[in-house]
């Protein structure tokens, strides 16, 4: 038995008192003591127990306290002391804390000055290898970074963040591309992201990794900074830099412009005169605008010429005013203000005007609106093909052009057809060039890999004449008699291996990341061995065999170069153009393989068609390397297609429809593509998702997962009512509706008529009839009249309750009724059963009293039926007096007439909820016990008590306002 007071010696201090006399630890003990406990309880205060006959009767009670007595004055005055004690501590405590939090926040706003402490940050730790090529200033030095910038004329800064992803992504692509172009660019990396260094303060970097190249000006003393914005891949960054190096091309006759124009859409032309002056008037503001251009369009469609000949800029009509032309696949434009304009002016004048009948899309790689802006102009057909950047040409993007130029030329040019001519003899080249550089790079590299075969066996033999040496001025010690050689004896001599190892490295770039970093580390001369004897070095072994590949373009050079002289600067210029093709030859296949088109049959005539309709294409090409996915959902399987990757689409955003060719890709194929859609010929391509229906078996609830192919086989089967929810999977609705989708299907499983599905709407391409202004939408196919489907209305709000009655609509009585049988449970069939047992004792009442009714009116109905001789003598009140009469019986027998339905309705009820549930007892019920049965049941079924509440409530009003008819027929009376 809980008392409210207890004694204690106050170990362990649970019952201390507080304020008031009530113990601190019975304050919450529980409810108050009911009136059948001890009187003594509810008048027991602190110190009100004076005697030790009270004290003993308490200590019975107790039953564990009894055993200990104590004086009462001694006990009172131990609890008082230990009360005492404990405020005392708890008030001490309170007042410690309080000195400890003002002195804390005092000494952090002293220490800081304001705000909140702050953890120091890490020191800064090297974000490349130890043995990279690329500078990595970790600290964020910018003094340093800058005098190393000025010492290179060209300079690929990477502005980083150690945590980033992207930064650390970049790392090992900016470490191949400085494998690359390391001897002709520096390469140099700083954090710019470290708290407190000189980068964060000077730079505001908005999104890491930032790339920069920087270009030393002529002065000396400064750098021009020129922002990369192509995508973040070695291979792309290695093409940006190679155009870089040579952004402008020599034309020395005039044969060499269409040779530019067959590489390029558009060429731009400068004469500068190099005779007078070393640096000519507006050539650095020339090369700049040549630089600033690549930073907006790294794919090279513009090629920057420079004339130095008098007789050939003539040709050209330039002359010092007009000393800057822009050469378009159809005119010549003039820039007049080239003297006066710097490089921003020039390259602005040249985006402004330039017009190309085919070009690249360049997508960042973040959300952007590229696409919609190509495609909202008018009709586009899409190019997918491989934008390799270690190769040249691209055969099926110059058959676009080719095309696109045919197509344009409505004027029957001789200057554009002349020019499709020469891209379609350039593709046919090509490829016998291809042959021949792959021909050759394979002896080139056979005879390597038997070199260095020959001088490993040569220096196996001879390992005992070799000697340690290092790299310090070449000089050999003799090895020790007996010492073993540890590592390979090389031959300085053969230079075969240091080729060889370059063209390993390259292999090694294909490695995965955790790879890279070792073979970066690995330098093949670090504490190599040197042999010290005696080779041979005029040898025809130690001199590996240039690979000889015919070059499609001229080289100054070789013009210059009389006969029977020798030119060793020349000679070791070819030997690095061989080398590099035979490196972009082999990386270039890393990517792919090259995509070339087989002409077959003679291609139809397109020539002038973009000016004869109103269905005018523009012609662009996507990189089907970077963007299969934007290929995949337009339905295009780019890994079967012909070429490989290569592919064909019409979009018509307008018309809401794109077309694909299915025939290998020619210019035949491609012309009539063209012409068939100009006609209106095509068929609008069916995108179906790669989905596959699920098949649910009845006893479980489950959602198919529908595509194009499928759609009209699930949602036209007859007697099925399929519920389809057409929805996108970026679509943040459709997922915020989709557990009210589920929540019905679950609610609704029970009955086997009706399918639940699901389609997504943008990767699957329906007819006209079943494309939706916005999504999700749920639409409802009924059993049998599919014609006469429904839409839900979005302007309700999509909840459960909402979705089932829009769906019941279209079920039949049956299906009504074991979805409102099932949705109750049996706690709320007990409350039907127990209601309509009151509703029909109320009926049969209210019959009762009407039957009675209705008698004494037809009692009086007898008595006030006249003779027919003195019917027409009747007096006015009487008349309306036997009117009233009839009135009233007919409303009477009316009701008796419901009230009767109404009983026979829920005895039906009664004995249908009574007996276990089957589909006989569900067939035998009336369409009229079902409407009754759910008008019981529209009460939340939830709770037992508010149905059954709601229930009566209605079932009483039901049968008063019976009884309410009967009063006023016979007040009537």
């Amino acid at each position: 038995m809980n008392m409210k007071r207890v004694i204690s010696n106050g170990a362990g201090m649970p019952d201390v008192e507080g304020e008031g006399g009530t113990p601190a630890g019975e304050r919450d003990a529980g409810p108050p003591p009911s009136s059948h406990q001890y009187q003594g309880e509810e008048t027991l205060a602190p110190g009100s127990l004076d005697t030790e006959e009270e004290e003993e009767e308490e200590g019975k009670s107790v039953g564990v306290e009894a055993t200990v007595p104590s004086p009462p004055t001694t006990t009172t005055t131990s609890q008082l002391f230990s009360a005492k004690i404990m405020l005392a501590c708890k008030l001490s405590l309170l007042f410690l804390a309080l000195v400890i939090v003002v002195q804390s926040s005092s000494w952090a706003i002293s220490s800081k000055g304001r705000g909140p402490l702050i953890r120091k940050t890490s020191s800064p730790q090297p974000f490349f290898p130890q043995h990279s090529l690329v500078t990595d200033f970790y600290t964020g030095d910018v003094e340093g970074l800058t005098e190393r910038l000025l010492a290179a004329d060209l300079s690929l800064v990477v502005y980083y963040a150690p945590w980033d992803r992207a930064s650390q992504t970049l790392r090992w692509e900016v470490e191949r591309a400085a494998q690359y172009h390391h001897e002709q660019i520096y390469f140099a990396a700083i954090n710019c992201w470290q708290p407190g260094s000189e980068c964060k303060s000077r730079y505001k970097i908005r999104k890491f990794p930032a790339i920069v190249l920087h270009v030393r000006t002529s002065s000396g003393m400064e750098t021009k900074a020129l922002a990369y914005g192509g995508l973040p891949e070695a291979a792309h960054l290695i093409r940006f830099l190679s155009r870089c190096l040579r952004p402008l091309t020599h034309i020395a006759a005039h044969a060499d412009l269409p040779r530019l124009q067959i590489d390029h859409s558009a060429v731009v032309l400068g004469y500068f005169d190099f005779t007078s002056t070393l640096v000519p008037r507006g050539f650095t503001s020339y090369y700049l605008a040549a630089l600033r251009w690549l930073q907006h369009e790294p794919a090279g469609a513009v090629a920057w010429g420079v004339v130095t000949n008098p007789q050939v800029a003539q040709a050209f009509t330039l002359n010092a005013s007009q000393s800057i032309h822009l050469v378009l696949w159809n005119t010549t434009l003039a820039f007049s203000d080239a003297g006066s304009s710097d490089s921003e002016g020039i390259s602005n004048w040249v985006a402004k005007r330039l017009d190309e009948t085919a070009s690249w899309l360049h997508f960042s790689g973040d959300k952007s609106q590229v696409m919609s802006r190509a495609t909202q102009e008018g009709p586009t057909l899409l190019l997918f093909s491989p934008d390799n950047p270690y190769r040249t040409t691209n055969d099926p993007f110059t058959l676009l052009r080719e095309l696109s130029l045919e197509y344009f030329n409505c004027n029957q040019s001789s200057r554009v057809s002349t020019l499709a001519r020469y891209l379609g003899t350039s593709r046919s080249r090509g490829r016998t060039l291809q042959r021949k550089v792959e021909k050759a790079c394979h002896s080139y590299l056979v005879e390597h890999l038997h070199m260095l075969h020959l001088s490993q066996q040569h220096h196996t033999s001879e390992a005992e004449r070799c000697c340690h040496g290092w790299e310090t001025g070449g000089e050999c010690t003799p090895a020790s008699e007996g010492g073993t050689v540890i590592q390979e004896c090389a031959n300085p001599n053969l230079q075969v291996r240091a080729n060889l190892l370059q063209h390993v490295k390259s292999l090694m770039m294909v490695l995965s990341d955790s790879c890279r970093e070792m073979v970066l580390q690995y330098s093949p001369w670090k504490d190599s061995s040197l042999c010290c004897h005696e080779a041979n070095t005029s040898s025809s072994s130690s001199t590996p065999t240039v690979p000889h590949i015919s070059m499609t373009k001229t080289h100054a050079g070789e013009k210059t170069r009389k006969a029977g002289q020798q030119d060793d600067h020349i000679e070791r210029l070819q030997v690095l153009a061989g080398e590099d093709q035979c490196k972009r030859l082999f990386q270039g296949s890393l990517l792919g393989p090259v995509p070339f088109i087989r002409d077959q049959n003679s291609p139809l005539d397109i020539t002038g068609l973009g000016c004869r309709t109103n269905k005018t294409l523009s012609f662009l090409a996507v990189d089907s390397l970077h963007h299969q996915d934007m290929a995949n959902r337009l339905g295009v399987n780019l890994s079967s297609r012909d070429p490989p990757n290569t592919a064909a689409v019409i979009v018509d955003v307008e018309r809401e429809a794109h077309f694909i060719l299915d025939a290998s890709l020619s210019k035949h194929t491609l012309a009539a593509f063209i012409l068939n859609y100009t006609h209106g010929l095509l068929d609008r391509t069916l995108v179906s998702g790669k989905k596959e229906m699920t098949h649910c078996d009845t006893s479980q609830m489950c959602i198919q997962e529908l595509t194009a192919e499928n759609y009209f086989k699930v949602t036209q089967q007859t007697g099925k009512t399929v519920v389809v929810l057409h929805y996108n999977s970026n679509c943040v609705a459709c997922s915020s509706i989709g557990h009210t989708f589920l929540t019905v299907a679950h609610t609704m499983h029970h009955i086997p008529d009706v399918t639940f599905a699901r389609i997504n709407a943008v990767g699957n391409t329906l007819p006209w009839h079943l494309h939706f202004t916005s999504l999700p939408t749920i639409i409802v196919h009924p059993p049998f009249r599919k014609s006469e489907s429904r839409v839900f209305d979005l302007t309700h709000p999509i909840t459960p309750a909402s979705v089932i009655s829009f769906i019941m609509a279209d079920l039949g009585p049956r299906h009504r009724l074991t979805l409102a049988l099932h949705a109750c449970g049996e706690q709320c069939q007990e409350g039907v059963l127990h209601e309509a047992a009151i509703a029909s004792t109320t009926l049969q009442h209210n019959i009762t009293v009407s039957t009675l009714r209705l008698q004494r009116v037809l009692e009086r109905l007898v008595k006030a039926v006249p003779s027919s001789q003195a019917a027409t003598d009747l007096h006015e009140h009487e008349q309306r007096h036997y009117e009233r009469l009839r009135r009233a019986k007919t409303r009477l027998m009316k009701d008796i007439k419901t009230q009767r339905k109404k009983l026979e309705h829920l005895n039906h009820i009664q004995k249908l909820l009574s007996r276990p549930l089957n589909q006989e007892a569900l067939d035998s019920m009336r369409v009229e016990s079902f409407n009754y049965l759910m008008e019981k049941l529209s009460a939340d079924p939830s709770s037992s008590s508010s149905s059954s509440s709601s229930s009566s409530s209605s079932s009483s009003s039901s049968s008063s306002q019976e009884p309410s008819n009967s009063d006023t027929a016979h007040e009537e009376l």
